[in-house]
């Protein structure tokens, strides 16, 4: 026969201590939604049961949560929108955080490329309203956010042409966004004017939109309507543009316009640079011309030196000469003095004879210079040694006339 063991006795004891055993797991069940730990980065919003009311929570750390249903938002995050995908006519947004799309005022098409930040509300209002309207932060991130920046961006495109956001208005673009973001929708109108198609050289009427700024609204310009945000006490800023793609067309389009420019540049920097090789060699013959006429000038002045000193030193040779004649003719005169004064107080004998003799001696030199025969060469009936017999008869005719001379002198 089968032996049955005796049945489990359960006491007070163990049904007290079964009891407490789940008052334990329940309390540590219903602890998780007692409190929150609130993180200081982020902002909640509690809905309490039974009465639905919420309760925000700014500051972080224990809060009383009360079995509600608590919703947390981030107090600041960046959004991005820089999904997109190439196809062969361009670009086209996808995935989660797609790119924003734009048509600028030339009919180009691009994609933005970029970020923001949105910075949430800390006030219990407004807080209370983002989660009654979106209900969380994927939500209002979603159906509110996305969507407002969308909506901006495809306002900026027609305040510009594809070729200006390349270049010098990329910066307003930044403007626009962030200032449309916070403020509402720019009220813009229509201006149509004609301009030169930079690459086919044609006339042609664009319309672009020109901000209207003669009210008082918000940054000085007329809004078509208020910021969403604005309702929520939502700020948006920090946008960053990191880069621009656009579809085949415009791109082709753009690179025309570049290369256009370009050439154009090019062209003006050789022409500016022909302008200043002229200028160069016009001033550097300036130069040479300066220069030489310098040398000339240099020339004319050393001439000019050189003249006045030859004649300095012909007036000072003229004025020696001149005082030498004087000299000479002053000693001329005092000869002709001394020697009339000598004539006319007679001359000794001894002065006689040494005149004499120096007259003879000077007669005697000239006869023998001159050429003229005084005696002839051979005298007839002689004998050959009539040398010295012609020598005494020369002799004495030149003896005669010293005579004949000192008596006319006498």
């Amino acid at each position: 026969m089968l032996q049955f063991e005796q049945p489990i006795k359960i006491t007070k004891k163990h049904i007290i201590g079964i009891v407490c055993i789940a008052v334990v797991i329940l309390f540590s069940i219903l602890s998780l939604s007692l409190f929150e730990d609130a993180n200081k980065t982020k902002n909640y919003v509690c809905q309490m049961p039974i009465t639905g009311a919420y309760h925000v929570w700014t500051d972080g750390g224990l809060q009383w949560q009360g079995f509600g249903n608590v919703e947390s938002y981030h107090k600041t995050s960046q959004v991005e929108f820089s999904d997109l995908q190439k196809d062969e006519n361009g670009y086209v947004a996808v995935g989660k955080n797609p790119a924003a799309a734009l048509t600028f005022n030339d009919k180009g098409r691009g994609m933005i490329v970029g970020s923001f930040r949105v910075v949430l509300p800390n006030d219990n209002q407004n807080m209370q309203k983002i989660q009654r309207d979106f209900g969380s932060e994927e939500a209002l991130i979603n159906n509110l956010v996305r969507p407002t920046l969308y909506k901006v961006v495809t306002a900026c495109g027609p305040l510009m042409s594809s070729l200006e956001s390349v270049s010098e208005t990329r910066t307003d673009l930044i403007f626009y966004i962030t200032d449309q973001l916070n403020n509402g929708v720019y009220k813009t109108r229509s201006v149509r004017e004609e301009a030169v198609n930079e690459l086919t050289g044609d006339k042609e009427i664009r319309v672009r939109s020109e901000i209207v700024t003669d009210g008082a609204g918000a940054g000085g310009y007329l809004r078509q309507e208020v910021s969403p945000f604005s309702m929520y006490g939502i700020s948006c800023g920090l946008v960053s543009i990191s880069d621009i793609k656009y579809d085949r067309a415009t791109q082709d389009q753009i690179d025309a316009q570049k290369a256009a420019n370009l050439a154009v540049i090019t062209a003006k920097t050789k022409s500016l640079e022909a302008i200043q090789r002229t200028v160069q060699i016009t001033e550097e013959g300036k130069a040479s011309a300066e220069k030489a006429k310098w040398e000339q000038e240099r020339e004319k002045a050393v001439a000019v030196t050189r003249a006045e000193q030859e004649r300095e030193v012909a007036k000072l040779a003229a004025e020696k000469a001149n005082f030498e004649k004087q000299r000479i003719i002053a000693e001329g005169e005092a000869q002709a003095a001394a020697n009339r004064a000598k004539v006319a107080a007679g001359l000794t004998p001894q002065e006689r004879a040494e005149w004499d003799y120096k007259t003879a001696v000077g007669i005697a030199e000239a006869l023998a210079n001159s050429k003229v025969r005084w005696v002839p060469e051979v005298i007839m009936g002689g004998n050959n040694s009539g040398t010295s017999a012609m020598d005494a008869v020369g002799l004495n005719m030149m003896m005669e006339i010293v005579k004949k001379m000192n008596n006319k002198q006498q």
